[in-house]
């Protein structure tokens, strides 16, 4: 396709016209135009242009000098975009759709969100949280660039030059002013030099300014305080406090921890009075050592899903970075996987991809770097319960349905189109609702531990073997005791490669038991005894579904109770017990609910449906059946 001309722009205009100006709506789609093909006299004669189609072509940009006063949607998926910032031409735009430019991320997301005050829709997803989350961050970024300011020039030399000082101070700024999370890191500077430059305008460029000098800022760059700040779009309560509502237990080491944030980012047409939304489950997003390609280091990024939505957040900030809706779904269960992905020109790269479902028995596939939902699985006709990817393969996906069956699949590598082909491995048949899925640390590739309405379970999963649909291998029998009748397993998780915690074969404890030592007493068995390292005196509640986690790294178990308690345990030395001792053992800290003044009468007495910290415990993320996320950081 060469340059455009006025015979193919008006056979392709809207309504139909013998002049351009007249034209209102405009399709250039899969014309394979590139930009220099983009005639900038013919296409600023349309005047009255409202839509614009540019998707399905090569474009490397947007050209600079389009005069398009009147456009109010602008479509340009599927190209080779890799810079937004041009779309600041268009001050009337209200819809823009971009999805499918590889090199473009949600850090665009948030730059178009910064500069187009009229933006209502993004890649087809409405825009009022996000822009609430810009304002945010730019108040936010706007303190910290005045603070590094008065710090900078107070260490002036006073024969510095004016030029210099500005030069230099903004290329400072861009490198010491961090806030956010890493995913946002190119919006961050990118938003940071542009206050920056705001206060060189704003300072006197005839003389050096003087250490007291403080000029005014810019009517949208005033600093503001966000303690105990509530937004109704993603609602958050800032509480730093300098003695947190905790309770420590003697004889433990002591852990300390600080609120962060109180979020009511689930809430039914963002309302801030909806308590009800009952919020499932979290998980945070794999970290990895970019030296090595290996997992590693803190995560602040984590997902949350309940109601309607699966939400991605960061915890140092606070703020929701993403927001996935599916009008009447629940969500029950989210996992992370880090796939390695092909771009269209052939580089390869690792992204992050959320498998999130629920209710419905579809999986979402999210890549949450690009911001969206780029394909379901109909896995199950009934809700599925828990999700969870394989440590050894990437692309390996367990779902656990309410039609008492545990699928094995392999989602695939989308291509740079976000093409895949799904797969079903595995049928596990359970003889009750599978509640909760754990690969077996020792042995991920060959067994899957289950806990189960009617007990706990293992199944052979290995794919070399013929039979594609299999029953259960092993069934786990807990020592029966006074109050000691019920089956059901709502909690399970391995704290290292052998000792698994269980919940709820024991109402009141939690237990730690040896998948080792009990499979060597096995023969042969379906029936396996377990052999019990120790019991962690927990709540004396018979709610179920209570959800515990484990931080391996750390040797930590967490547990939530019908209080608002968080329940934490450092087992590090119940992990090599030879014989076990079945000590009965206290938690290192119970993490009580703060009181949140006005939203204290509400709050306050909350049930945590799960607890669960980040690889390194630097964060610890509650989950409560009133729709309150509570975020708290390791001191």
């Amino acid at each position: 396709m060469g340059r455009l001309d006025t015979p193919l722009m008006l056979q392709r205009g809207h309504p139909k016209s013998e002049g351009l100006g007249k034209l209102k709506k405009l399709d250039l789609s899969n014309l394979q135009l590139q930009t220099k093909d983009l005639d900038l006299k013919l296409l600023n004669r349309l005047k009255q242009l409202r839509e614009l189609d540019l998707s399905d072509n090569l474009l490397e940009r947007l050209p600079d000098g389009l005069d398009l006063p009147s456009l109010q949607v602008l479509r340009c998926a599927n190209n080779q975009l890799e810079d937004l910032t041009p779309l600041q031409q268009f001050p009337a735009l209200e819809e823009v759709d971009f999805e499918d430019n590889i090199s473009l991320t949600v850090n665009d997301n948030y730059k178009i969100a910064s500069l187009l005050p009229n933006i209502q829709k993004i890649n087809g997803k409405e825009t009022a949280s996000l822009l609430n989350h810009v304002k945010i961050l730019n108040q936010e970024l706007t303190s910290r660039v005045t603070a590094y300011w008065e710090n900078y020039q107070g260490q002036l030399d006073s024969s510095a030059q004016t030029k210099d000082i500005y030069r230099e101070f903004v290329e400072s700024a861009v490198k010491e002013v961090c806030y956010g999370p890493e995913s946002l890191s190119d919006f961050i500077q990118w938003k940071v030099k542009l206050q920056a430059f705001k206060w060189k305008k704003s300072l006197s460029t005839d003389h050096p300014p003087s250490k007291k000098a403080r000029p005014s800022l810019p009517p949208d760059a005033q600093p503001v305080s966000r303690e105990a700040d509530h937004s109704s779009a993603s609602g958050s309560w800032s509480c730093r406090q300098t003695t947190p509502a905790e309770m420590e237990v003697e004889g433990q080491e002591p852990v300390e921890l600080e609120p962060l944030h109180f979020l009511q980012c689930h809430s039914k047409g963002n309302s801030p009075e909806d308590f009800s939304t009952q919020l499932w489950a979290c998980a945070f997003e794999p970290a990895w050592d970019e030296g090595t390609g290996l997992p590693g280091g803190v995560s602040q990024t984590v997902a949350t899903c309940g109601g309607e939505a699966v939400c991605i957040i960061d915890c140092q900030a606070g703020l929701v970075l993403h927001r996935y809706k599916v009008p009447g779904e629940e969500f029950f269960t989210v996992a992370w996987t880090t796939l390695t992905l092909v771009t269209q020109d052939g580089r390869k790269k690792r992204s992050s991809v959320l498998a999130a479902a629920g209710r419905r028995g579809v999986v979402s596939l999210i890549h949450v770097r690009a911001g969206f939902c780029y394909g379901v699985i109909r896995a199950h006709r009934k809700p599925i319960a828990m999700a969870c990817f394989s440590p050894c393969q990437e692309t390996h996906l367990f779902t656990a349905s309410y039609n008492k069956r545990i699928s094995l699949w392999d989602i695939g590598l989308p291509d740079y189109n976000y093409q895949f082909r799904p797969s079903q491995l595995l049928v596990l048949d359970a003889s009750a609702t599978p509640l909760r899925l754990c690969p077996v640390a020792s042995c991920p590739d060959h067994y899957l531990l289950g806990g189960c309405e009617d007990g706990c379970f293992a199944w052979d999963i290995r794919l070399n073997e013929p039979q594609k649909r299999r029953d259960c291998e092993m069934m786990f029998l807990f020592p029966q005791g006074p109050g000691r009748g019920h089956k059901r397993v709502d909690g399970l998780g391995f704290v290292s490669e052998d000792v698994v915690a269980s919940k709820g074969c024991t109402p009141g404890s939690i237990c730690l038991w040896s998948w080792s030592q009990s499979l060597a007493g096995r023969a042969g068995k379906q029936r396996v005894t377990v052999v019990i390292l120790a019991e962690l005196q927990w709540s004396h509640t018979e709610l179920s579904y209570l959800t515990l986690s484990t931080c391996p790294e750390k040797a930590f178990v967490f547990c939530g109770d019908e209080e608002g308690s968080v329940w934490m345990y450092n087992v590090k030395h119940y992990l090599q017990q030879h014989p076990p001792s079945r000590a009965s053992v206290a938690p290192t800290k119970i993490l009580k609910w703060p009181d949140l003044s006005a939203r204290g009468r509400k709050m306050n007495k909350t049930l945590i449906n799960t607890a669960v910290a980040d690889p390194t415990f630097t964060y610890l993320v509650a989950l409560t059946d009133t729709n309150i996320i509570a975020i708290w950081k390791k001191l």
